[in-house]
This record gives structure tokens, sequence and C-alpha cells, in this order.
């Protein structure tokens, strides 16, 4: 730290907050010393790989571990019969709907039968990981098999095989969402459309895939877990529920993720057994996924069939919605996976003011593996329905589709503004974006010029796309009433050091967003400090005692309010110190640029150190102030922050292949105020990639024995970099309310407003040759196939 006359005299006033300060992590990583989980060796490690299912659907007969066990190297080989429930417990979940019919069983190794191929029977443990891997091969496992059921809609079919035979049905439940009456909207309207939509099976597919490393202490009964993981609290309480160890004597630590997306936010069964293994062999023990294992047992997202109508007048406002979705939940109900398509269906109006709707979700069990949150968790579902019916609307009544949007806008003065499947969203100006959007893309010269281009042949179209969001997870009383069973609000503790220097702690997990650059800005900004003084921790929950975690695009809105609310504190603390150091009223204190100084301009100059030296003596302090800068904060967001945007694309479509080129992309997002403007565009550069992954390439499939038809990156493609567009961004600014800074979210934005953006464009391209309808993902196979079916 500077001394006073040193500060005061390079004082900057320099504003963090709204800069595009370079990331602080980048310089580890690009050196190659950053730590992930799989750089972690503890002494005597032992590893472990699990054995798992080849069938869908299986009563399990018998498992033999004999010849496994004589294999070289072999420490033991375990299966849930080896332990019992106060060791190796089911696995909670973190969102159970009151009206669902139950929560089916999931224990970590598979007890009596099998769900789903790739489900994990008994664990092999060894010295080395390549002795572990090949005594798999020798656990011999007797099925009885059942039959399979996979397709979504199938499943929910009266008489369809049952996935777990304790119910009834293989739908766990239907929730109803909604006002006004359909049928008389729908009878009076002058235009009904209908439309049937697959939102396939995605997968996040991170560039590191899963690994868990457990370590118990004999000695103090205690175990620490090693994991990429989105939130090292709830893993904490929900493998302290799994295994019986209490919270307070289990550590959980995430080192360097290399990508999450979602995937990473639950307890995985294969946390659950390293942890219990550890716990009985008391050694560390190390399980690492392959990337089979990652495309057959992490968790998948999205996977809705959905059927959506929407009725309009004759001028083209949007009356009504209906929709009925039927969302697979896999085998069996994974973290957050069964809210996911509630919360989906209450922003299925989007940015349109639509009076009534009319929506039923079903979530149906199928034989395959979980869905769980993925990159925007029921947005990106909602926004393509409503944007994909929109434009439908648009093409059967004749309505320039960015006319009849604007039209149907919720306009600024109505928020905050309730929808009719009761989202209320806090602030919105659609048109502001939407007029950037289209002047960044030139959009009339553009349709000229496509009016030119089909005139010689060429299949071109251009797509919009606008969207809403919900983002910060807040009213938690009205999450709680739908399940959800985690908090809403966020923590940050700051603490000022003896020389001056700011430890801040906060309750959320990084994976590559930039936390530790974007918190220690706000700090910094708020202190009046150099952003080198500011260190941010997080991940790790013997340093930071609880926190709710990074999903939903609510870093900067809790934990950054969190943190902005405890750096006040502590400045309200130095202050006042800081003018008994004065002798003076704290009225007549100023601060600027980490310098104390009288207003009248008399007396000494105190440096931020020098009231921070003055707080740790703890010697000569006003009167009730106890010794040390250290603050907590709590921020529990009283309701959703709502971001939007509008995205544009123009394609381009191959006649001779059905390939499908991107020639523009333009994006504008609106995100409240933006901590990192580099950042946030960095964010949405990545989510559009995942969203043009979906709408073109990305297809996590089984065929209808419940065999992985995507179990490796041959067969699941994922876009490349020559195959993604030159993005265009750009953002407006409306804050939100809601929050002390006024920020709204911007990690999933990206994934949000591109899927229908891309798949808009398509139509508009094929829809005038005959091509009524396709479904993502729109392969080269798929659209050369509808060209030719059109055509005929």
């Amino acid at each position: 730290m500077s001394s006073a006359t040193e500060t005061s005299s390079s004082a900057t006033n320099r504003q963090y907050v709204g800069e595009s300060v370079p990331r602080r992590e980048d310089f580890r990583f690009l050196t190659g010393t950053g730590t992930f989980s799989e750089d972690i060796s503890l002494t005597g490690m032992l590893y472990a790989s699990m054995v798992r299912s080849t069938l869908a659907h299986a009563d399990i007969v018998s498992i033999d571990t004999e010849a496994a066990r004589a294999q070289p190297g072999v420490v033991a080989v375990f299966t849930a019969a080896d332990f019992g429930d106060q060791e190796m417990g089911t696995i909670p979940t973190d969102w159970t709907l009151p009206i669902m019919d139950g929560i089916p069983d999931r224990y970590p190794l598979a007890r009596n039968a099998v769900k789903y191929v790739g489900e994990a029977v008994a664990v092999v443990i060894a010295e080395t990981r390549a002795q572990a891997d090949d005594a798999t091969c020798f656990v011999d496992v007797e099925y009885l098999e059942r039959p399979v059921v996979v397709d979504t809609e199938a499943a929910a079919s009266e008489g369809a095989p049952l996935v777990h035979e304790r119910y009834e049905r293989n739908t766990s439940y239907l929730w109803h969402l909604g006002t006004g009456d359909w049928d008389t909207v729908a009878a009076a309207a002058d235009h009904v459309v209908d439309l049937r939509l697959v939102n396939q099976r995605v997968h996040a597919s991170s560039l590191e895939a899963r690994v868990s490393i457990a370590d118990y202490a004999v000695g103090t009964d205690s175990l620490t877990l090693y994991l990429g993981t989105q939130n090292v609290h709830v893993v904490r309480r929900n493998l302290s529920i799994a295994i019986g160890i209490p919270e307070n004597r289990i550590r959980v630590v995430t080192p360097a993720v290399g990508g999450a997306f979602g995937s990473k936010l639950c307890l995985y069964p294969e946390d659950v057994v390293v942890s219990a293994v550890s716990r009985r062999l008391r050694r560390p023990v190390r399980w690492a996924e392959s990337r089979a294992e990652h495309f057959t047992g992490t968790s998948g997202g999205r996977d809705h069939v959905e059927y959506v109508s929407i009725a309009a007048d004759k001028s083209g406002k949007i009356q009504g919605l209906k929709v009925t979705t039927y969302a697979n939940l896999g085998a069996y109900v994974s973290g957050m996976g069964a809210g996911i398509p509630v919360v989906s269906g209450m922003v299925f109006p989007g940015v349109y003011d639509i009076p009534v709707a009319d929506v039923d979700i079903h979530g149906v069990f199928t034989n395959t593996s979980t869905t769980e949150t993925y990159r925007g968790a029921g947005r990106p579902e909602a926004t393509y329905l409503i944007e994909r019916a929109v434009d439908e609307l648009a093409a059967k009544i004749g309505i320039d589709r960015v006319e009849l949007r604007r039209r149907n806008f919720i306009q600024p003065d109505q928020f905050p503004y309730s929808n009719a499947t009761g989202m209320t969203y806090d602030s919105g100006d659609y048109e502001k974006a939407l007029d950037k959007a289209l002047d960044m893309i030139g959009w009339d010269k553009l349709l000229a010029e496509h009016d030119e281009a089909r005139s010689r042949g060429r299949i071109v179209g251009l797509g919009v796309s606008v969207y809403t969001e919900f983002c910060g997870f807040g009213d938690a009383f009205q999450l709680q009433l739908v399940g959800f069973d985690r908090a809403t609000w966020e923590q940050s503790v700051i603490t000022v050091t003896r020389t001056g220097s700011v430890i801040v702690q906060v309750g959320i997990d990084a994976a590559g967003q930039g936390h530790e650059t974007s918190i220690a800005q706000i700090v910094a900004t708020e202190l009046g400090l150099d952003i080198d003084d500011v260190e941010v921790l997080q991940g790790d929950t013997d340093i930071v005692h609880f926190g709710t975690g990074t999903f939903n695009s609510r870093s900067m809105s809790s934990a950054g309010s969190a943190a902005a609310l405890a750096a006040r504190k502590i400045m309200a603390k130095a202050t006042r110190l800081a003018a008994h150091m004065l002798g003076v009223e704290i009225d007549d204190v100023a601060y600027e640029s980490g310098v104390f100084v009288r207003r009248d301009g008399k007396g000494r100059q105190l440096s931020f150190e020098d009231v921070a030296v003055e707080a740790w003596r703890g010697v000569d302090l006003p009167e009730g102030m106890e010794p040390t800068l250290k603050e907590m904060a709590v921020f529990d967001p009283p309701a959703f922050t709502s971001p939007f945007g509008v995205h544009l694309a123009a394609v381009e479509i191959d006649p001779d292949t059905g390939a499908i080129t991107i020639d523009r992309y333009v994006a504008v997002d609106d995100s409240g105020h933006l901590i990192n403007p580099t950042l946030a565009t960095g964010q949405i550069h990545g989510g559009v990639a995942q969203g043009i992954g979906q709408a073109l390439y990305e297809n996590l499939a089984w065929d209808e024995d419940g065999q992985p038809a995507s179990a490796s990156f041959m067969q699941y493609a994922v876009p490349r970099a020559h195959q993604m567009p030159q993005l265009e961004t750009g953002h407006t600014v409306t804050p939100s309310p809601i929050n002390p800074l006024g920020v709204k979210g911007v990690g999933e934005s990206g994934a949000i407003g591109s899927q229908p953006a891309v798949v808009n464009a398509v139509m508009d391209a094929v829809r005038r040759l005959g091509v009524e309808n396709l479904d993502m993902p729109l392969t080269p196979a798929k659209v050369w196939m509808a060209l030719q079916e059109a055509t005929k």
C-alpha cells in the first residue's frame, strides 16, 4: 500500500466498474499454472473405475466380483450391497415440486435394478487408473431385461412400460400455469397458429470432464472432497445427507473448472461413491470421468416436446397462448431437474403482452440419463417456443415479422410487468434493443439483397429473435412454494488486513466467468482502492462457510451486490474511525482515492492503510467500536432480474447439400449495468456458440432400446471455429431496480436468443419453397431431405 502522501499525489479517482479490466485469472491459465481437479495428487491415492449398466432397464440378478478382485493392483471391489444407507444413502434433490407423485430413490450404486445405460452398479478400486479400468471387465453382472421406453411422449402415454414400478405412470407431475379462458379466446380469434416443436436433448460437453477426489481423515472423522462444481455448499449439504457425516466435518473444494454450463451444479453418484469408499478404506480415492461416461452419465439439458397454439386478431395483436409440454426428466430426478420445465413455462409469453395463457407441463420419466440445468435452463426452451410461434403467425397472416413484434411488445411504462403465467419482469425496453440490432445489421438493405439473391436462385433467409429471461433467483417465498430447496440470498465477507489490503469472500464458484476480476472491480470501486489490493476467495467451504453458488446468471446481481454492501459497511466504519483520528465529526471527513481528509482542508491526511492499522491495533477507537475492519453483508434479492435482447441471423443454404452458412449474426443484449464490458461480451460469444450448436448440430440421442447414439464427439457434433460467424455485438442499458448495482445477468443470454434467430432464418429461407417446419438440429441431411420433399 502507498503512504498517505504518495496516494494523494497519485490520486486517479478510478472507477473500475464499467471498465474492461483484463481478467486476472488468465495469467495462470495461459502459463499452465492453474490447478484443476485432475492436477491434484494426494499421498496414497487410489483410483476408482465404475462398472456401468449396458442395458437401459433391467433387474440385477447377481454381481460376481471375485475375478475382478484378483486382478493386479486391485484393492477392493464394491457394490451397493457392501454399504448401508448411513454409509451410502440416496442422493438428495434440490427441487421437489409439491404435486410430484414422489421422488424415486437414486442410489450411487444401483440396487436391484438399473434404469438407463451407464448407471453404475459396482466400483473397482486399484492402485492406478489403468488397473482399475482393466479390472472392470472382470466384474460379471447378470441382468433380467425389462421393457424400455425412451421417447418422452410415448412414456407419457397410457400403457407405456413403467420406468419405476412403484408408480402407476411415468408422468411424475402435471403442472398447470395460466390466466384466462383460452377456449373463448381461440374461438373469437381471427387467426390461430398451431405448432409442434422439439427442443432436443443437448449436452454441456465441457472441455474438462468431471473429476472427484475424496480424502477421509480418520483422526477427525472428516472428509475433504475436491471436484469441479458450481456450488460447493450445496454439494456439502447433500453429501452430508448421503453419507452421514455432519456438514461441519465435510470440506468441499473446487479448484479451477474447465467448463460447467449447469452440468456441474448437482451432487452426482460418483461423488458419493468415492467419499464412501475413502471413508471405508481410509485412503484418498480419485475418480475421473472418461468422455464416453461424460455423454452417458453427466446430465444433459432441454429435451422438451411442445405443442403451442397462438391466437391473434386481424391486426396481429396476440390474444392468447396455449402450450402443452412433455419434458423428459430422465430415469431419476436430478438436482434441479424437475423445476426447470416449470420455470420455463413461466416465461412462455416472452416479451409480449399476452393477456391469456393456458399451459400444461408434464414431467416424464424415461430410460435415459437425467436432465439438469444447462445454460439458460428453461429460458431457451421458452424463447424458442414463443419466437418460432410469432414468426409462423406473421407468415400466416402476412404481417411483417418485425412489425408484428412491435405491436405486441410489453411497453416500458408497464414495468414491473406480471405476465399471464406468473412471472414478473423488473424492467425492459425492447424496441430500443430491436432498433439498435436492425440498424447494426442494416435490415432494410439486407432484405433487398436477399430479394435479389432469391431472384438468382439462392436460398437465403433472415431470422429475428427477441427474448427476455429471469436471472438472480430472487423471491425466495415464491420459489419455496414450488419446492425449490436452495437459498436465494448470497453473502460476502470482507476483511481489511493490517496493511490495508482487502480479502473478499463470496459464496459463488467460478467456471470461467471471471468472478475474481469482476468482484474485485466492484470492491475496489466501492473502497476507492487499487484493484491489485483486492483479493477474491471462493470455492472452498472451509474459507467461505456459506453460499448459494453459481447458476441462473446470479453472480453479479447477488454476490456482487453482497460484496458492494459489505464494502459500504467497511467504508462506513473506516470513515467513522478516520473522523475520530482527525478529531472531527463524520460529516466533516472526505474520502478520495484511498485518502481521508478534513473537508476544511486542515490537518493531516490519513491513508486507508493508516486507518486499517489503527483498526487492528484497537487501542484508540471511538466508543463502542470493535477492533478490525471486517464486515459481512447478505443480499437476498426480492425478485428476479430480467435481461433481454435481440438476435438477428442471416443464412444461406447450399441446395446441393443442405449445409447452412451463417453470413451475419448480430446480438444486442441488455444486462443492466455492465461491470466489465469485455467479460460480458465474452459471455455472449460463448452462449451464442452453444445456441448455434443446438440449432444446427447437437443432439444427444438414444435408440429405441435405450442405447446411446451419441457417446463421443464422433457422434455428438459441436460447432468448430470455422463454422462460427463473426459475431457483431452491442448492448443497451436498462438498469435493474432490485439490486444496488443495477445489474441483471449476462451468462446465459447468448444461449437464449440464438436458437430461434438461426432457426427462424432457415425457415425464412425454406418456407417459400414449401417447407412448413423443421426441428433442431438443422443438419445438412435434414434440410436437404426437406427441400427434396418440398419440390416433388
